[in-house]
């Protein structure tokens, strides 16, 4: 009977493990959620107005106090609209202060004020203004 009761208690711990590794490492990992605070273009060469990063004022995954941070947009980030649990492509175009947004980043932040980092997902949820 002991036997029986230690192997359902070990599968149950099993199952426990599996399913916190699928959550924490699923698709739907967010790594911050905030507003869009402001926008920086690259004027580097005077004739373009691309978006190059965002200051998003939020909480990042795991923190209890919100803090701003530099979000930078590279060639591989990606922009999405979020409808309900569907994702539609959309354009750096589409992003401006007063969004609340989701953000998935990439590689390590700088450590920096306020700290920046790379974006590899920005998910556009909607307007506050």
């Amino acid at each position: 009977m002991r036997v029986i009761t230690v192997m359902v208690l070990l599968f149950v711990l099993f199952l426990g493990v599996v399913y916190g590794t699928f959550t924490a490492t699923g698709s739907d990992r967010v790594d911050m959620s905030g507003v869009i605070v402001g926008l920086c273009n690259d004027n580097s060469q005077g004739d373009t107005n691309v978006i190059d990063s965002l200051l998003v004022e939020g909480y990042q995954s795991g923190a209890s106090y919100p803090q701003n941070v530099s979000i930078i947009i590279n060639k591989n980030t990606t922009v999405y609209h979020k409808y309900g649990k569907n994702l539609v492509k959309a354009s750096l175009d589409d992003l401006h202060p007063g969004q609340k947004i989701e953000v998935r980043f990439t590689g390590p932040m700088l450590q920096t004020y306020p700290p920046q980092i790379n974006a590899s997902d920005i998910i556009i949820l909607y307007d506050l203004r």
